[in-house]
């Protein structure tokens, strides 16, 4: 109940003068109508005929109305997502004190019309924008959306093979790892390197600068796995762009952290190619080592990055109640909420009715670490921090956040499982059924019109000069990289060829010498066998291969390339990730 009081308040914070992003609240006579229903339920009125009139009344002036026509394009753009929750919190919250779990007969026809209403509003402005934005938490599902994003033909910047699906423009890209800290320990540069470099490399920083480029090229979808926007200079600032449909999943806190940690061990055994030196740096760590590697991973990371820049590289032990009660304002602003916890059936029907995506996340299954470490000879336990316990009680901040966006994912869940029932369909001229397995018929769902620009006269995206000159200059670097990292590949297979054939010309003379004195006939070398080892001594068996994959690649800028080519080419974040996670 206190987390749905949470709901029902979240527009106070805006309306009693606190520095909060509300966009929604922006919008004419929202204030008003949140007023209202705050002044209703005070009166002991919500959930009454007078309420209900009120809400249809302010989505169907304002959004949306009912019709069998196709949707009016051109019309407002915000589907007043936390007003929309603020509703439903007070309709649940009503229903299990005051109406004793019985909705009274005479509001019944009303609320389902309400109901039908608020989830044309979502619809509607899903089809007017065009573009997702999705917030990629890491370890959350964001590279299996990806995935999805692609299996519903959804256009985007490129579906490198890691499915990160960013506008390498944005520089969205993530700063996990501490790289000074990481030299110092081992001598070497550590991947995701960049903690501490805050703002992004770029002059498209404001959501308008953001909306208008993708907006001219096309996007119907892409991710972004650094922090929300606009917070760098005053973090009060900070928010999602209300000009994208905004997406966003969600994970148990000790459950991310975890898949996080076996995440960073397992590419770090593979960019090390020495055991003896992965061994001295991740055998029996503890929190103290993590605190300065990866401050960020184990530090409330979900909070951080809703929280903008700054926040994100704030000291260890520095969010609390004011931090968890801004980034909740935020999250309930979200035009979509799934919870990777609440099993396929919820999601999928989140999915299909919330975006027009047939193709869910049921279907895929990216980055199983468990065939990932077999692959690599690895067990993930003696890695791992020694205290991980005292690392998961300090995720306290993130818990919180992530307990009131249960509450509205289950009002999002209670919205679409009523409108499903009483018939609604994202897209009513189609059956989704039909367009299951062609990605070109489905045209991103929801988005299938993709951006516009704001007053833009057009019913749909239009290729343009802009698109012309930027996917032009992206092709050309992505050729050029993919050229020289061909003639790099093949300079290092001629450097290793000709020091094989110097050292077999040297085995040969010295074998020719001994003759058969040196021969080893047989022994107990290592290799024989298993992978295993115990829990309070590193092993000494030399560096796992990398699995042999043979298969080319077939995105876009490397073809030709074999898959041990691979690399980060165009706008792909995880430069040369390991084959088994780029090549399949």
């Amino acid at each position: 109940m206190a987390l749905l009081n949470v709901a029902v308040d979240m527009p106070r914070f805006k309306i009693d003068g606190a520095k909060y992003k509300v966009p929604e609240l922006d919008e004419p006579g929202a204030v008003d109508f949140a007023k209202q229903l705050i002044a209703m339920a005070a009166a002991g009125n919500d959930c009454s005929s007078e309420w209900i009139a009120a809400i249809r009344s302010f989505f169907t002036s304002n959004v949306a109305n009912m019709t069998t026509k196709s949707p009016n394009v051109f019309g407002k753009r915000q589907a007043f997502p936390a007003l929309r929750r603020m509703i439903l919190a007070q309709l649940v919250k009503a229903w299990v004190t005051r109406m004793q779990r019985q909705l009274p007969g005479q509001i019944e026809e009303g609320l389902q019309q309400m109901f039908l209403e608020l989830y044309e509003a979502h619809r509607v402005v899903a089809i007017r924008k065009g573009i997702m934005e999705y917030f990629h938490i890491s370890k959350a599902g964001g590279t299996s959306w990806c995935h999805a994003a692609k299996n519903n033909g959804c256009r985007a910047q490129i579906y490198d093979s890691a499915y990160i699906c960013q506008i390498s423009q944005f520089d969205d890209r993530v700063r996990w790892l501490n790289n000074n800290f990481h030299v110092r320990r081992t001598g070497r540069g550590a991947r995701w390197g960049s903690w501490g470099r805050a703002k992004r490399v770029t002059n498209l920083t404001s959501c308008a600068q953001r909306h208008e480029f993708a907006a001219l090229m096309g996007y119907q979808y892409f991710s972004n796995e650094y922090t929300l926007h606009e917070g760098f200079e005053d973090p009060a600032n900070v928010g999602i762009c209300h000009q994208f449909f905004n997406v966003i999943l969600i994970r148990h806190p000790h459950k991310r952290l975890l898949s996080h940690l076996k995440f960073v061990v397992l590419q770090m055994k593979w960019d090390y190619r020495n055991n003896d030196l992965f061994n001295r740096t991740f055998w029996g760590t503890d929190s103290e080592f993590w605190d300065q590697f990866g401050p960020v991973l184990v530090d409330n990371y979900m909070l951080r990055g809703m929280l903008g820049e700054t926040v994100y590289h704030a000291p260890i032990g520095s969010l609390g109640a004011e931090e968890i009660a801004r980034a909740r304002a935020i999250l309930q602003q979200y035009d979509l909420i799934i919870d990777l916890e609440e099993g396929h059936d919820a999601v999928d029907q989140l999915i299909e009715l919330g975006v027009g995506w047939p193709h869910t996340l049921r279907e895929i299954h990216d980055k199983d670490s468990v065939k990932a470490a077999q692959r690599l000879n690895l067990t993930y336990d003696p890695y791992l921090p020694r205290d991980l316990d005292f690392l998961y009680d300090r995720q306290a901040p993130d818990m919180e956040w992530y307990n009131f966006g249960r509450v509205l994912v289950r009002l999002d869940e209670l919205l679409m499982s009523v409108v499903a029932a009483l018939g609604a369909k994202p897209l009513p001229s189609l059956d989704l059924r039909e367009l299951h397995g062609n990605p070109r018929a489905i045209h991103c769902g929801l988005f299938r019109r993709g951006p516009r620009l704001p007053g833009s006269s057009d019913e749909r995206w239009m290729p343009n000069d802009f698109f012309s000159k930027v996917t032009a200059e992206m092709l050309a670097a992505r050729q050029a990289a993919a050229a020289k990292a061909a003639a790099r590949a093949k300079a290092v297979r001629a450097a290793k060829e000709a020091a094989a054939a110097a050292a077999q010309g040297q085995g040969m003379q010295a074998a020719g010498g001994r003759g058969l004195q040196g021969l080893d006939l047989g022994g107990e070398g290592e290799g024989r066998g298993g992978g295993g080892h115990s829990l309070t001594h590193p092993p000494s068996h030399p560096p796992a291969r990398a699995p042999n994959l043979t298969t080319s690649t077939k995105e876009e800028g490397v073809q030709g390339l074999e898959c041990s080519e691979c690399m980060c080419l165009g706008s792909s974040t995880y430069c040369n990730m390991q084959n088994m996670f780029l090549c399949s």
